[in-house]
C-alpha cells in the first residue's frame, strides 16, 4: 500500500490487480483502471446479491438479507411512516422489492445486470419510467451507488423518481470504517472492480449536497460488517473465518459508536427545497 494509494485484487472472480486512489471530490475514492465492460465481473453463479444459493455462506447469506430486511423496513418506516410506493435502484436480485410487494406496498426495483423476469422488476430505467409516471414516497439505494459508472447520475435519476416530500435512503460500504482498516487490500467493501467508487461519510456528504440533497441523518448497517468481516477472513484464506469474523465484525461495531464510522452507512435524505 502506497500514500493515497491501495493496490486491490479482485479476490472474488478474476484475481486481476487493481488500484483504489482518491477522486477529485474529498472522501471519495475511486477505483482505476475502470474496466470498458462490468458485466464479466458479475458473471458468476457464486455472486450473492444476485442469486439465492445452497451452499453453507449462501445460507448466511439469505439470513443476513432477512435479518437486514426486517431492520431496513423499520428504518424506512421511522422516516416515512405511511409510504405506499417505493423505487429501489440496484435491486440486484430483487430479494427486498419481493418482500415489500408480499406485504401490499407498491414497489419497483432496477438494477442493469437483472436475470429475473417477474413483476415490479426491470433491467431498463427508461422502461421502468414509462411504466411508472408517479413519484416515489420512498427511493432506496443498498449498496448500489458504489456499482455505478457515475454516481452523480445515479443519484440525479434517484433524485427524479423521488417525490418533494419523500425520503432517499442510500447504504454504502465506508472505507474509514476499522474493520477496512484491519484487512487493508482483503476488505472486502473494496470489492474491486464492481465497487468504482468507495465513499467515507464526509464524502457522501458533499456529493449530496452537490446533486441538491439534503442530508438528514445517518445509521450503521447493524450485519455488514458482521458479513463483510467474514468474507475478509474467506479471502485471507483463514480456517476459522466464521469465528474471526464474528470478532472482527464485533470490533469494528463497538468502536463505531466511538468513532462514527461503521462498516456500512445508511444515509437517509431529503431534497432541499
Amino acid at each position: 500500500m502506497k500514500k493515497n494509494k491501495i493496490e486491490a485484487i479482485d479476490h472474488f472472480l478474476s484475481k486481476e490487480k487493481f488500484f483504489i486512489q482518491e477522486s477529485k471530490i474529498s472522501g471519495v475514492l475511486k477505483t482505476f483502471p475502470k474496466p470498458k465492460s462490468l458485466k464479466k465481473y458479475y458473471n458468476s453463479p457464486e455472486y450473492l446479491s444476485h442469486k439465492n444459493g445452497k451452499s453453507t455462506f449462501s445460507k448466511i447469506y439469505l439470513l443476513f438479507k432477512k435479518l437486514n430486511f426486517s431492520y431496513k423496513l423499520g428504518l424506512i418506516k421511522s422516516f416515512k411512516k405511511d409510504f405506499d410506493s417505493l423505487f429501489d435502484y440496484g435491486s440486484g436480485n430483487g430479494f427486498f422489492v419481493s418482500k415489500l410487494r408480499q406485504s401490499s406496498v407498491y414497489a419497483v426495483g432496477y438494477d442493469p445486470f437483472l436475470k429475473l423476469k417477474e413483476e415490479g422488476l426491470y433491467s431498463d430505467l427508461g422502461f421502468l419510467k414509462a411504466q411508472n409516471p408517479k413519484k416515489f414516497d420512498v427511493v432506496t439505494m443498498w449498496h448500489s451507488l458504489e456499482h455505478t459508472d457515475s454516481y452523480l447520475r445515479a443519484l440525479k435519476e434517484a433524485k427524479a423518481m423521488l417525490s418533494n416530500k419523500g425520503v432517499l435512503i442510500i447504504a454504502c460500504p465506508n472505507y474509514k470504517s476499522l474493520d477496512s482498516k484491519h484487512y487493508g487490500p482483503y476488505w472486502a467493501g473494496f470489492d474491486v472492480p464492481r465497487h468504482l467508487w468507495h465513499f467515507s461519510p464526509d464524502g457522501m456528504k458533499t456529493v449530496l449536497s452537490s446533486c441538491g440533497i439534503d442530508l438528514i441523518k445517518t445509521k450503521p448497517m447493524l450485519f455488514d460488517p458482521f458479513y463483510v468481516s467474514m468474507i475478509s477472513e474467506k479471502y485471507k484464506k483463514s480456517k476459522i473465518w466464521f469465528i474471526k469474523g464474528l470478532f472482527v465484525g464485533l470490533a469494528s461495531s463497538l468502536a463505531s459508536l466511538i468513532n462514527k464510522n461503521p462498516s456500512s452507512v445508511i444515509y437517509v435524505a431529503k431534497k432541499q427545497k
